[in-house]
């Protein structure tokens, strides 16, 4: 079991992530080798408030569906296309699985259209009593082999699902990706071939993507605090603030300044 990270390296779906990780505990692992086509990452969230308190976790849109357990259901989420909150209360502790992008696309019960900003019942994946030993959330170890064991039978994504997740790869990582038509030659693909393969296997345009993942890569820039608005937009090849302001309320619902004041 390959521990990726923990809370000490913030992550890159929540708003404010080096402050978010004051108010609960993050650890990633990797799937077993056999599930690495399939399985970005096991993830494992908990927290412990006072009594009455309220903490609200505000999450990012994101291309990646997810297995959750918490506790007392299981479930999955598609696509979110827009920011989103959790509530967290108590102590709790819950259990996710991150799927690489496009994945789940040859099994999934509904169109992925059909699917985004929803959670969904993960009867399509596995018998939901196979999963009772999730319930020792304390034991990462076995909580992880119970998972690679119940999704071991699901099938390997087909090479159109891999060409996705290695075209999604390359603008994950590349902040200059400003155009559709520059992820489509970075991608070696043509225009039309990048928008097919994104439809196909996200639901989402590249158009709208790539600003999703600007608003990422600002975010990750104003966390810093080195960089101002202004150094943003020119990091990010921006025209002016006004641009800026625009990407982030399309995908935020909310102005830079307002990020920052939350």
């Amino acid at each position: 079991m390959r521990q990726l990270n923990t809370h000490s390296k913030p992550s890159s779906g929540v708003y404010h992530a080096n402050k978010s990780t004051l108010n609960y505990n993050l650890k990633k692992y990797q799937p077993s080798e056999n599930l690495k086509r399939l399985v970005d990452c096991y993830w494992f969230v908990s927290w412990q408030l006072e009594y009455g308190a309220t903490c609200i976790q505000r999450n990012l849109p994101s291309p990646n569906m997810h297995l959750i357990f918490d506790q007392q259901s299981l479930y999955c989420t598609g696509v979110m296309t827009h920011a989103y909150e959790t509530p967290l209360q108590g102590s709790k502790t819950l259990i996710g699985v991150k799927f690489r992008v496009g994945a789940l696309n040859t099994i999934l019960p509904y169109p992925h259209q059909e699917l985004q900003n929803l959670h969904f019942n993960s009867g399509f994946l596995f018998d939901e009593c196979q999963s009772d030993a999730l319930h020792n959330t304390e034991n990462h170890q076995i909580c992880i082999t119970t998972l690679n064991q119940l999704l071991s039978h699901l099938p390997q994504p087909d090479d159109s699902q891999e060409k996705m997740n290695r075209t999604w790869q390359i603008l994950a990582n590349n902040p200059t990706i400003n155009t559709v038509e520059q992820w489509a030659k970075q991608s070696q693909l043509s225009v039309r071939a990048l928008q097919r393969l994104c439809i196909k296997h996200i639901g989402l345009a590249p158009k709208w993507l790539i600003r999703k993942q600007r608003c990422i890569h600002a975010l990750q820039l104003l966390e810093e605090e080195k960089f101002d608005i202004y150094d943003v937009i020119t990091l990010l090849g921006l025209t002016d603030q006004a641009h800026l302001i625009k990407e982030f309320k399309k995908i935020l619902g909310l102005t830079p300044n307002q990020y920052l004041k939350l």
